[in-house]
């Protein structure tokens, strides 16, 4: 069975797929790509040994968010949950600043995957690493920016909706723009609403799905 999810700010991905394991009883249980605990939205999540077996599908699938960037206040995990590492003074970039430093990010970039993240170098998780003072710089990957979107301005940064290739890293995207408009930035909020064909309208809530494979499970 392959359930679109809804998963909240506040809750690992790995949290998700542990308690529905735990609600429906069933031990093979996968998703589709990792969101960061301080994200939201769309989860593509296999219940049985047949469905995560098509999970790999949706790894590369186009995905589609909508984020928020703060500039002038740069962390060391690119987003709210970091250490601020650089803090700088600015005037709110115009909106044609912003679209000329979004244009020069569309298409295939060469992005290089944040300090803290999942990825395996030398033997250890990268994040790992960062943690035990290692700095450990991950090789640029190709990723494709097929859409990159203005949605407005805030009082400390804007507002922005991405189309990408699977492997993109929207905090890294974040990063580099901060670096390209001259005064740094983080990811300060994000929320997926689609991988492939699958809508965030299509999205189950999480709390709902466990009380329902919890009643199916005791047959109450």
């Amino acid at each position: 069975m392959i359930i679109p999810v809804y998963k909240p700010v506040g809750i690992t991905s790995f949290r998700v797929v542990s308690r529905l394991r735990t609600a429906s009883g069933v031990k093979r249980i996968g998703h589709s790509g990792t969101l960061d605990p301080f994200a939201e939205g769309l989860l593509i999540v296999g219940l049985g040994r047949a469905s995560t077996k098509l999970l790999g599908q949706y790894l590369h699938a186009p995905k589609e968010y909508y984020g928020r960037i703060v500039l002038g206040t740069v962390t060391d995990t690119y987003d709210p949950t970091g250490r601020i590492i650089e803090q700088n003074s600015f005037i709110i970039p115009s909106e044609i600043q912003i679209q000329e430093s979004l244009e020069r990010f569309k298409g295939e970039i060469q992005q290089i995957p944040p300090l803290f993240s999942a990825l395996k170098m030398q033997g250890k998780r990268l994040y790992k690493a960062a943690r035990q003072g290692e700095k450990i710089i991950p090789p640029p990957r190709r990723v494709n920016i097929f859409e990159l979107e203005l949605c407005g301005l805030n009082e400390d940064g804007f507002n922005l909706r991405v189309v990408c290739s699977g492997g993109t890293y929207i905090r890294s995207l974040a990063y580099d723009l901060g670096r390209d408009l001259g005064m740094g930035g983080h990811l300060a909020q994000l929320k997926r609403t689609r991988i492939g064909n699958f809508t965030i309208e299509q999205t189950v809530d999480l709390e709902a799905l466990i009380t329902q494979l919890k009643t199916e499970r005791t047959g109450g």
